[in-house]
């Protein structure tokens, strides 16, 4: 979407530090969060709906090689934290054939940094229709905190032809 259309608002110094805060956690700018904020809103309230453009929510053409699919489909996580290997229950909440967006919930006992190297994990799940359970290593891109839930964004790494196979059969 274009941006051509300048908008000044007047708010606290607390709702500004708070703005802020949450920029830098999810390493964006305060416009940019601001932006999102504001067209999820829209969204969520049918005032906008994002077929109504040809671009993604930052005015770019989706630069992504597969299109994703947005799901809620429990998984375990296997990740090395601290020198040992720890499993952890979550939910896939997208997934393409180059890379899933998963949720923790802040309840969990999972401790990860955005600070440093950022952890490779194997993620395990059974697809609606599908009856193996189905394997895939990750490499972490990005670890977003909210409210009440850690999200990592991965790309998907060494997964065998016939793991694919059904993945790509299930995105279809």
């Amino acid at each position: 979407m274009k941006k051509d259309v300048v908008y000044s608002i007047r708010m606290s110094v607390l709702v500004r530090e708070s703005l802020k805060r949450a920029a830098r956690e999810e390493r964006r700018t305060v416009a940019s969060l601001l932006d999102k904020i504001i067209l999820d809103y829209l969204e969520n309230e049918r005032n906008l709906q994002l077929s109504e453009t040809e671009t993604d929510r930052r005015g770019f053409q989706d630069r992504r090689r597969f299109k994703r699919k947005k799901i809620a489909l429990p998984a375990t996580s296997t990740i090395k934290v601290g020198g040992k290997t720890e499993t952890f229950a979550c939910v896939i909440i997208d997934i393409a054939m180059g890379g899933v967006l998963v949720s923790f919930p802040k309840s969990s006992k999972i401790k990860l940094s955005t600070v440093g190297d950022l952890p490779h994990f194997k993620l395990s799940f059974y697809l609606p229709q599908i009856e193996d359970k189905l394997h895939f290593k990750c490499d972490t891109r990005r670890i977003i905190e909210k409210d009440r839930e850690i999200q990592i964004s991965a790309v998907i790494r060494k997964a065998d032809e016939e793991t694919l196979k059904q993945l790509k059969f299930y995105l279809i």
